[in-house]
Formats: C-alpha cells, structure tokens, sequence
C-alpha cells in the first residue's frame, strides 16, 4: 500500500467512496509534500460529519456510533492504565454508550455476540483464572513481564472486539437516530473531560492530553450533527 493510499484511508467511509479516486490521484500528483494538508483534511472531515456524503441510508449514523463505541473502548483503556474507576465521570459515559446502541433482532443479536466475544471471553476467563489460582501470587523478572503483557494484551483484545460487535451490530440493525446520537457523543464527551480532569489531578499528563482530546472530538463532533436526519 503507499502512502497516498494510506492517507485515503484515513477519511471518513463515505467520503473515500464517493471521492477516494479523485484524492488518490490528487495526493499521487502532488507527492509527499501535499500528506500534511491530506492527513489535516480527513481529521476536519470527521469532526464535520453533517459535510459527509450519504452513499447508503443511516450511513453517517452507523459509522459515527461505531466510533463512539471506539472512543469509550479507548477512554477505558487509558483510565484503567491510570486510576481507579469513579461513577461520576463512568455514568454519563455508559448512558452515552446505551443511547448510541443500534436494534437489532434478539435472535440475531444474540448469535453475533456469541460468534464475536467467545474468543475475549476465554481470554479473560483464563486470565482470572490464572489471577486466583495462587500459583503465581507474586511474580518477578520475565514471569511478571510476560503476565503483565498478557493483561493488557486481553483488556485490549476484549476492547477491540466489543468494537467490532458494535460496527456488527450496527450493519444488521437500526441505528440511532440522529437526536439520540447527538446525545450519545455529547454525553460520551462530557464523562470523558471529567475523566481527564480526574486524571489530571492524580498527575497522569499524557493520560490527560489522550482524554481531553477525545473528549474534543466527541463534544465538537456532537455539535457539529445538524438539525437535518441522516
């Protein structure tokens, strides 16, 4: 893949799908010297999602729900990397998460989060297994490396396939509307701009750049959804 190609890919679905071509070839034309401005334009493009093209009904709306769900994957990640969980910024998080959530048929909901999250359950399964069984209650050197890696490896495992039983669960329902999204990513973004202040007060500053910026980009972006449906 080169890099034109790879810049391409950075833009929201329905803009590579209407116009991927035609940028493609603009960034092959103008080589390496036009990447900066390419990479600046794709990021406004997804902080401005009522500019987006609709190449399918409800298209707007799936993708931006499935990257709420990414964000809040994200968010857990980085808070669990660096304080305890605290109801008064995880509450309005969850509510966001639950408001973004696509309907989908039981049956086939069901059958999708069976097939999509069996592989992270045994995962974490086996790694609270491991955590009570006594047999490693305090490890040192390579062990305790290694057991380290394999946590965070299961956390970020399990993250990633919460996410892609959302973007599933999104292509065989319906997803939210644009009122109740709009509510989704500004809740979303409001927990997470009191999560960077609570990180920020227990010192963690690159934790708190990671979530003030997310919390930007939910907040700007909920915002941004204009009064019309998609």
């Amino acid at each position: 893949m080169t890099g034109g190609e790879v810049i391409v890919a950075l833009y929201p679905p329905a803009v590579r799908d209407r116009w991927g071509d035609e940028l493609g070839r603009e960034i092959a034309e103008r080589g390496a010297r036009s990447w900066a401005d390419a990479v600046a334009g794709a990021a406004r493009l997804w902080l401005h999602p009522s500019d987006w093209p609709e190449t399918t009904a409800g298209q707007t709306r799936r993708v931006l729900a499935a990257v709420l769900f990414a964000v809040t994957a994200a968010v857990a990640l980085l808070l669990r990397a660096s304080a305890p969980i605290a109801v008064w910024w995880l509450a309005p998080i969850l509510v966001g998460a639950l408001l973004a959530a696509p309907l989908a048929p039981v049956g086939r909901t069901v059958a999708v989060t069976a097939r999509t999250l069996a592989a992270p359950a045994l995962a974490g399964a086996a790694m609270v297994l491991l955590a009570n069984s006594g047999l490693v209650e305090h490890p040192a050197g390579a062990l305790g490396v290694a057991l380290l890696a394999y946590y965070w490896a299961t956390l970020a495992f399990v993250a990633l396939r919460l996410c892609a039983l959302a973007a599933r669960l999104l292509r065989i329902g319906t997803a939210p509307s644009r009122r109740r999204l709009r509510a989704a990513l500004l809740l979303v973004g409001a927990g997470t701009a009191l999560a960077a202040g609570q990180s920020m007060l227990g010192g963690a500053l690159l934790t708190t750049a990671a979530l003030a910026l997310l919390a930007l980009v939910a907040l700007h972006t909920g915002q941004d959804l204009r009064a019309t449906a998609r």
